[in-house]
């Protein structure tokens, strides 16, 4: 993104919400070209899941990769082994416990849930939120739609553009984390990485 491009983003972004602050818009188009290089970017991870009106929460943990255009995946290993990736607006979850397969069309708001929020547009974001940083610094992102099912999501971006966390919350209170640790670019994963079908057996479910 070119620098006279950027500074027309920031100056359309701040005319549309003046509480977008053009840090956060900043950080949202580093992250972007750190990871839409093509390069299949892998970290370990930790997913929280804390369910409105609970102190307890839920913690599983594996690795991810995410891929530009918009592909991602997966790889849970603990507590139990599972695989989810999404590719072409399809997400595919996979339970070898279960010998399941399951395959949903998600809809913006389940796309926004994802780390392919990393390989978006800062113009494409603004568009849809109310973009701006909060005290901590994050980047603090709230739904323009009034029927959106999501609250807020938050962003925690290193100044690389490297994300350290995602977190969010539904309208319900359900409160979900994405923690991230050592991401490093691999290279490229074939499509197919990307649209798992399981073994021979498996038990396809589309919904």
């Amino acid at each position: 993104m070119s620098a006279v491009l950027l500074a027309l983003l920031l100056a359309g972004a701040s005319s549309q919400s003046p509480e977008a602050a053009p840090p956060a818009l900043e950080l949202l188009a580093k992250a972007a070209a750190a990871y839409g290089n093509g390069a299949a970017h892998s970290a370990s991870f930790t997913q929280i899941y804390t369910p409105a009106g609970f102190a307890t929460s839920k913690k599983e943990s594996g690795r991810v990769w995410v891929q530009a255009p918009q592909r991602l995946r997966f790889d849970y290993a603990a507590p139990d082994a599972k695989i989810y990736t999404y590719d072409a607006g399809e997400g595919r979850f996979f339970s070898p416990e279960d010998k399941q397969l399951a395959i949903r069309k998600l809809s913006p708001d389940e796309r926004a849930r994802l780390p392919l929020v990393f390989l978006e547009r800062p113009e494409d974001l603004a568009a849809r939120y109310d973009i701006r940083t909060d005290a901590s610094g994050a980047v603090l992102l709230k739904p323009r739609a009034a029927d959106s099912d999501l609250a807020w999501l938050k962003l925690v971006v290193t100044p690389s553009g490297m994300v350290d966390s995602l977190s969010y919350e539904d309208t319900a209170g359900n409160r979900s984390e994405f923690r991230f640790e050592g991401w490093k670019a691999e290279a490229p994963r074939p499509p197919d990485d990307y649209r798992i079908v399981g073994p021979k057996g498996t038990r396809i479910v589309e919904n």
